[in-house]
């Protein structure tokens, strides 16, 4: 017994390819060159070479354990496998719980990394991620100090799933079905193509639509299965693909990669097969012995191949818990990423290492392991998640919690026309006088709970329906949202205005970001007369607005404009992120800009909006005296914390202590 299960563990290690451990090495720098900001773009495809690296390396392992012996021992292989990825992680995990807690802030940055860790620890950090930070490279993302372990769970997913596969599929082939093997991986493949091209071509499954998506291990899996494919037909390719020109072939795809995929790039979709291509030609090239072998299998290349788990571990908590402490320094970050080789190095020495060349457990030696190695980095996790939603403990963060949170709960939020149905379900509040229409985007959201308490004092009814990134306003819109989104967007003016036409008349309050006109998107009064140009926009915005307006006034209502509140953007941006439990307590998350500032960066719709005012005769909302005061801006007001919830929204008591302003402004609006 003893003998045959040498026999295995044999199987199971042995050839050992130092020319992929250059491969990994390559991988590893090129995603860690690309967290540290360094001009490398398509340094995220490190991962990509990762998964089809693991795809070829557990099916040969795989194989050559079952040419071996006969079979495949799937505990003995989760239990390799847990002893190589989990402890190194707990590791990681811990440090970083314990980092986040002084480093971090209770505003929603240690809640997302706390969260983070629990999935990770639970094979399902991807979807935790997917369902709280978004967007790879989106900047909630960036302050998530464990949102690299999403890849981990896709490949710990991927361990799952396929070992048991390929078992399955081997069995058939003893069974006579030689194709098998083959036919198994090759379905995987397939299918998974088949998934990315849905998300690609914007398909949706509601709130499982991440799965379509970049996080996903269903859009991912055929990079496996390019690999493992690799592993199952190696030994029937030609020597000739063992050659220098296979790895030419390789290093000009994977060069290709890094320079010309960036992240504006549709990722995953059908440009990924260059990694995974440019990965394919380097492993089938690494069977020859030519000069990019010999460089993969360099003792550097293979040093750092060997360290290539504990980098990836290591390097991105130190790199955002860096640049979370010294924002506005640019070096922070390449620092953080050199200084991570510090404790990949020693967890790999005396930590990884041991764990995972120690002899297999028994059963209950194992389950001990297993408890110890997840037990104090899930506890770290939750405790920290659950002492940043209470505040600590403390009022003064408790209190400034209540302001960045809470969030307009009455009326209704989505980007769907306001219509007879949805103007009785949108209604915040009932009364006898004549309707307020609030429209808009979460620039009429912010305004909601002031004006619905003004509705109240007024005995008036208030029918809220805003949305997000979709302005009220007779115009056509091309932003980075996919098609459907930018049709959607125009849909929600157009039938909210054809409702309005015919609706009982009342007060219409238009609230929106100026971003819009200042931005990358283009605009146009015509679909198919779209333009980016900033002067043409702003002539477009003045143009539109002015046509929603008058639309409005021919049908009877009353018009109330919101002019944009100044925004904490640019030089002047306010990062709650950066607010620590210390800086709450002590009040130094108090942000402040000029007023000067503002006026240059906003200025220029700021006047469209009050002429348009002018010409039509329709009151505009302008908030900028009243939160400047002095010629100067600030995020705190009187009562602390008061005004904004974050750089571009106000808080709700914010909007609350204006509904003194609106009601004068509809008695007057409505005379």
């Amino acid at each position: 017994m003893q003998a045959a299960d040498q026999q295995q563990r044999e199987a199971a290690t042995q050839p050992r390819r130092a020319d992929i451990q250059g491969l990994r090495a390559i991988a590893v720098l090129a995603v860690i060159l690309f967290h540290a900001g360094l001009p490398l773009p398509g340094g995220f495809v490190g991962v990509d070479i990762f998964f089809v690296i693991s795809g070829f390396v557990i099916t040969a392992m795989l194989l050559r354990e079952f040419r071996a012996t006969g079979r495949i021992r799937l505990v003995r292989f989760y239990v390799r496998r847990f002893k190589r990825l989990s402890p190194a992680l707990a590791l990681v995990v811990v440090v970083t719980m314990l980092l986040a807690a002084a480093l971090l802030s209770p505003l929603g940055t240690q809640q997302d990394v706390a969260r983070t860790g629990i999935g990770a620890l639970l094979l399902a950090a991807n979807l935790v991620i997917a369902m709280l930070t978004g967007d790879y490279f989106g900047l909630a993302a960036e302050t998530n100090a464990l949102l690299h372990t999403w890849s981990l769970a896709v490949e710990e997913q991927f361990y799952l799933v396929f070992p048991a596969v390929l078992t399955l599929a081997w069995f058939l082939r003893r069974r006579g079905a030689t194709w098998a093997p083959v036919a198994a991986v090759a379905l995987l493949g397939v299918a998974s193509i088949g998934v990315l091209a849905a998300g690609v071509s914007g398909a949706s499954l509601g709130s499982a639509t991440w799965l379509l998506g970049f996080y996903s291990p269903l859009t991912r899996a055929w990079e496996f299965a390019a690999g493992s494919l690799l592993a199952l037909v190696a030994h029937k390719i030609p020597r000739i693909f063992g050659s220098l020109t296979v790895a030419a072939l390789g290093v000009a795809l994977l060069a290709a990669s890094l320079v010309f995929i960036n992240t504006d790039s549709t990722f995953p979709g059908p440009i990924t097969l260059l990694p995974v291509l440019g990965s394919m030609c380097l492993l089938l090239s690494g069977l020859g012995n030519h000069a990019s072998t010999q460089f993969l299998s360099s003792k550097p290349m293979v040093v750092i191949g060997d360290l290539s788990y504990s980098l990836y571990l290591w390097h991105w908590p130190l790199i955002v818990l860096a640049s979370v402490t010294w924002p506005n320094q640019p070096l922070a970050a390449p620092l953080a990423a050199g200084g991570s080789v510090v404790p990949a190095v020693l967890s790999y020495r005396f930590f990884e290492q041991p764990i995972r060349t120690m002899s297999t457990p028994s059963l209950a030696r194992l389950l001990r392991l297993v408890a110890a190695v997840t037990s104090l980095p899930l506890l770290a996790s939750f405790g920290l998640w659950q002492l940043a939603d209470r505040g600590f403990g403390i009022p003064r963060v408790q209190a400034f919690q209540n302001a960045v949170f809470d969030e307009p709960e009455r009326g209704c939020k989505a980007t769907v026309a306001l219509n007879a149905e949805r103007a009785i379900s949108c209604l915040a509040v009932e009364g006898e006088g004549r309707p307020i229409y609030v429209l808009g985007d979460s620039h009429a959201g912010h305004f909601s709970d002031g004006l619905v308490l003004a509705g109240e004092q007024l005995g008036r009814p208030v029918v809220v329906n805003f949305t997000n990134s979709c302005p009220f306003l007779d115009v056509f819109l091309d932003t980075s949202k996919p098609l459907a989104g930018d049709l959607a967007c125009r849909a929600y003016s157009e039938k909210s205005l054809e409702f309005l036409d015919t609706a009982t008349q009342g007060t219409v309050f238009i609230g929106n970001i100026d971003t819009y006109w200042s931005n990358r998107s283009s605009a146009g009064l015509e679909w198919g007369d779209l333009s980016n140009e900033p002067d043409r926009k702003l002539e477009v915005f003045g143009s539109a607005l002015r046509a929603t307006v008058t639309r409005l006034e021919l049908a009877g209502h009353d018009v109330v404009v919101a002019q944009t509140i100044p925004r904490f953007t640019g030089a002047d941006a306010w990062q709650t992120e950066g607010c620590t439990v210390s800086d709450l307590n002590r009040g130094a998350c108090t942000h402040e800009m000029s007023l000067a500032n503002v006026e240059e960066r906003q200025g220029a719709v700021h006047g469209v909006i009050a002429s348009v005012g002018v010409d039509a005769g329709v009151a505009v909302f302008d908030s900028w005296p009243l939160l400047c005061p002095e010629g100067f801006c600030s995020t705190e007001g009187e009562s602390f914390p008061r005004y904004y919830r974050d750089g571009i929204h106000l808080s709700v008591l914010e909007s609350e202590a204006l509904a003194g302003h609106f009601v004068q402004l509809l008695s007057e609006s409505g005379r």
